[in-house]
């Protein structure tokens, strides 16, 4: 079996498609029944290389793509896979349907964040409404031999879900718990703006409260403790968010912020240390912070 595809269960397929050249960068996965659903099949230029390997697996016919959100780096390159295979639907959100039809301002909104680093996304194109089912709080996907239950999942963004597949007991959950900084680093939130803490706070709780065994997240991996993963996130961001408060309560800007993680949370000082870009993503991952407590401050 090629190194990019992992099998985690009988009916469970890690894709590792990379990112112009990259791998480990997002999690793809293939649940598989009678019936077949890929869940986050990245962007574009990821798109192409999950067909590719979904090819290699023989698979003829996919019946859904299920989006955990529709940022374009999980969900960008829907189109291509609808494109593939014509029989296909996109599960998504209902917050986030109508911008996956017209994705102008998902790119609007990658563009303020990333600058031209969304070029590595490749081709940003809607899919057709007819080609869309909207999400409901709860409902199963039944994929005759396997089960997806849907959990609405806000925090990360209002239109996050999660995937739970109860034989396995393994839950898919895009970037509702954060991400893992490098092979075995620290385990951050994932928190552009509109990022709201304690809705992702409230999110973690409901994953836990399902007891997988296996909880796969989108950067990137399938992790088998799962609580030891929920109590360093919950734990991050509480102390994220006693830190953000601080500081909009001094009056202060978004450069104090990152610099007062840096003294607080000496775990992720020394994991970042000489590393190049840590401290633009790290600012990148405490504007949600702290824009969400100055949000609360100012009413």
């Amino acid at each position: 079996m090629p190194m990019s595809l992992y099998k985690l269960s009988d009916n469970i397929t890690l894709i590792d498609a990379p990112i112009n050249g990259v791998k480990g960068a997002l999690g793809t996965y293939l649940v598989s029944g009678a019936k077949t659903a890929v869940i986050d099949p990245g962007p574009t230029s990821q798109a192409e290389g999950v067909i590719s390997r979904l090819g290699k697996l023989g698979l003829k016919n996919l019946d859904w793509v299920l989006a955990t959100h529709i940022h374009l780096d999980h969900a960008g390159g829907s189109w291509l896979l609808l494109k593939e295979y014509p029989e296909s639907i996109l599960h998504c959100h209902p917050k986030g349907a109508a911008h996956m039809v017209d994705p102008s301002k998902l790119r609007e909104g990658a563009e303020r964040l990333f600058g031209d680093r969304i070029l590595e996304y490749g081709a940003i194109k809607g899919v057709p409404k007819n080609r869309i089912q909207i999400s409901s709080d709860h409902e199963i996907i039944n994929l005759d031999g396997a089960s997806l239950e849907i959990h609405w999942t806000p925090g990360h963004s209002s239109h996050s879900q999660c995937y739970f597949e109860p034989d396995s007991r393994t839950v898919f959950v895009g970037d509702a718990v954060g991400h893992t900084m490098g092979d075995g680093g620290p385990v951050i939130p994932v928190s552009p703006p509109p990022h709201n803490p304690l809705q992702a706070l409230e999110s973690i709780d409901l994953i836990r409260s399902l007891r997988p065994e296996i909880l796969c997240v989108a950067h990137f991996g399938a992790h088998k403790e799962p609580g030891i993963y929920f109590d360093r996130i919950s734990s991050r961001t509480r102390l994220w968010m006693r830190l953000a408060e601080r500081i909009v309560d001094e009056g202060m800007r978004l450069d104090d912020l990152v610099a007062l993680t840096m003294k607080e949370d000496q775990e992720l000082a020394d994991h970042i240390k000489g590393v190049e870009g840590a401290d633009h993503s790290l600012k990148a991952s405490l504007l949600g912070f702290y824009l969400y407590a100055k949000w609360v401050k100012n009413g």
